[in-house]
């Protein structure tokens, strides 16, 4: 069942459209439950005019909006406006609010594209494979990766493909990523990939005899699989 949070501040009329998940949201508590639920896919532009003006206009909060306003004149960091904004409600616990920067703080000094494959493999590490699979292809599209740091991408984007069943898909992963990072883990992942596509396929065709998997097939070629981030 899952648990009631009464807002304590005004509604929106008009909602804050959060682009990089496809979501509008209509209150200060909702706002923190997207930092709470999607703290990895919060970058430093997520501090703009914008969300600060809906703030203000919006849920009639111009002493939050007045603090964020000095905060990012003052070039504060990307931590500190998020406690503030998780400080505004009563919605994120002090502890939820110390994991959360604690989060978002790891991608200081490092470049917007090793920001992006943190972010990336923290999806895939919290099985959200399809979003990890999106942000892996992004960066392999963006032209900016090469050599062992491309092989890297490509080995997790292996991970992915293998967490949703697709085998194949993972094995060409992990043989692109092998030419590049020339990593014996790659390459034995392939191998791996490669059985358990076979064995996927042979299933697949005793089950059109049949009519149905076996019981547990699914969840067998899960656990076989040797799952690995790079």
């Amino acid at each position: 069942m899952g648990v009631l949070h009464l807002c304590s501040h005004e509604l929106a009329f008009v909602p804050y459209y959060i682009e990089n998940i496809g979501l509008n949201v209509y209150s200060l508590e909702e706002l923190c439950h997207y930092l709470k639920h999607n703290i990895d896919l919060v970058e430093p532009s997520f501090m703009d005019d914008e969300l600060i003006g809906w703030i203000r206009e919006e849920l009639k909060l111009s002493l939050l909006a007045d603090e964020l306003c000095r905060l990012k004149m003052e070039e504060g960091s990307l931590p500190e406006f998020i406690e503030m904004l998780a400080k505004g409600c009563s919605y994120c616990t002090p502890e939820e609010i110390r994991k959360m920067k604690e989060a978002v703080a790891d991608f200081k000094n490092k470049s917007e594209i090793e920001c992006r494959k943190i972010r990336a493999d923290r999806l895939l590490l919290k099985k959200r494979y399809g979003a990890s699979i999106m942000e892996y292809f992004k960066l392999l599209q963006s032209g900016e990766v090469r050599g062992v740091f491309a092989g890297n991408i490509y080995h997790n984007l292996g991970t992915a493909y293998a967490g949703l069943f697709f085998f194949q898909e993972a094995a060409d992963c992990y043989g692109k990523a092998f030419v590049r990072n020339k990593d014996s883990l790659s390459l034995k992942q392939q191998q791996e990939a490669i059985r358990l596509a076979e064995r996927k396929e042979t299933k697949a065709e005793r089950a059109e005899s049949t009519g149905s998997f076996p019981e547990g097939t699914l969840e067998s070629w899960k656990n076989a699989y040797i799952k690995s981030c790079k």
